[in-house]
């Protein structure tokens, strides 16, 4: 089963997605956090396939977590959630080194982004390209 670090930190659309995820995509979220500091500090202690990750995050973007993880766990690959159907926050989250960007509202395509990019794949939701 694939696991996944969830960090989001709006707590209802977090709970929707966890249900989502868990029932319809079979994906064990081990942990979820509500910050990029959260996130660093606890990934040394889990084990993941995966990070999704919200874009507007407190304190810090999400962009700025990728780009701290992608120099720290250069193999754990990074998606971006967010509700922003824009190509800026697409192409600055994968040039930071996300290898996904997709739109919150969607969730088959969340699913399926978190799949194709586990088989290898940079996945970009559909509104944004």
């Amino acid at each position: 089963m694939t696991s996944i670090l969830l960090v989001e930190d709006h707590e209802i659309f977090a709970q929707a997605l966890l249900r989502v995820l868990r029932e319809r995509g079979h994906i064990d979220v081990v942990a979820v956090v509500t910050s990029a500091e959260e996130a660093l500090n606890l990934l040394p202690s889990l084990e993941v396939d995966l990070a999704l990750i919200d874009v507007s995050l407190p304190h810090d973007s999400g962009i700025s977590l990728v780009l701290s993880l992608r120099k720290n766990y250069p193999d754990l690959p990074c998606v971006m959630l967010s509700g922003h159907v824009s190509q800026h926050y697409a192409r600055s989250s994968l040039a930071a080194g996300a290898r996904g960007y997709l739109v919150k509202d969607h969730m088959e395509e969340i699913l399926e982004g978190i799949q194709r990019v586990l088989q290898g794949e940079v996945y970009v939701s559909e509104q944004v390209q």
